[in-house]
């Protein structure tokens, strides 16, 4: 039996519904990972001093926390990675097909902007570094000072082969580290696929002659064992955090 063809054909408006839902997901498993990075358990990823000397001072019941902690941070790393190249290099051309073939987008149109996604080199990293998540856990390489070994920075190895351990050799933290530094990469993806989602929003809205889609998104996290950040008084268990839906695409 083939199922796949008893599902109902999706529609255009079906599927700007299911990249809102999409671009509500990675920004959703943003603001974990925002939170999550910002712990003792994933700042001492790869210490020397913590290896050395703080483990040995520290209880099992925090060294359970801390992992469970970077655990939590990696399951929601490679979640915002996964989605953001399924809206990237799926759902995206999907739509834009759908569209055409619904009337809604004109041909010359269509044509424009499938070259664009073609043309553009950020979905193609998005997805090379979604690989390199399921491939292994430490994708993300926490940088330290090499005489204090103060954290520094989490940055996104280079991409190429032996990415990983290259990245592990110590050197100070230098320019082209800190445009992979993880916030900000993360921040200029979700803005970037966030662009062109933005674009079909702008269609369905002028359809409905109202914004159909909201704009901001706002989550619940759980407060890691070991977060460094402030707590909101009254907070028991989570905090809720805001999230802007990326920049716009004209």
């Amino acid at each position: 039996m083939d199922r796949i063809n008893e599902f109902p054909k999706q529609e255009f408006d079906d599927l700007i519904c299911e990249l809102w839902s999409g671009l509500n997901t990675s920004l959703y498993h943003k603001a974990y990972v925002d939170v999550y990075a910002n712990t003792v358990a994933m700042q001492e990823v790869g210490s020397r001093l913590f290896q050395t000397v703080g483990r040995a001072e520290t209880s099992q019941e925090k060294l359970n926390q801390r992992q469970e902690d970077l655990i939590v941070f990696r399951a929601h790393f490679a979640g915002v990675l996964w989605q953001l190249n399924h809206l990237g290099n799926e759902l995206l051309r999907k739509a834009y097909r759908i569209g055409k073939q619904e009337g809604i987008i004109k041909d010359t149109s269509y044509t424009e902007l499938m070259k664009a996604l073609d043309d553009d080199p950020i979905p193609e990293e998005i997805l090379k570094y979604r690989n390199m998540s399921h491939q292994f856990a430490g994708v993300i390489v926490t940088v330290h000072d090499s005489q204090t070994h103060a954290f520094v920075a989490h940055v996104l190895p280079p991409l190429g082969n032996n990415a990983a351990t290259e990245e592990m050799k110590d050197r100070p933290f230098d320019e082209e580290q800190r445009e992979r530094e993880l916030g900000l990469k993360l921040n200029s993806y979700v803005n970037h696929i966030a662009g062109y989602c933005e674009g079909l929003f702008r269609v369905v809205d002028e359809r409905y002659q109202r914004e159909v889609f909201p704009r901001t998104h706002g989550f619940a996290v759980t407060i890691p064992y070991t977060y460094l950040g402030q707590v909101p008084e009254g907070a028991h268990g989570a905090i809720y955090i805001k999230m802007e839906g990326g920049a716009v695409k004209g």
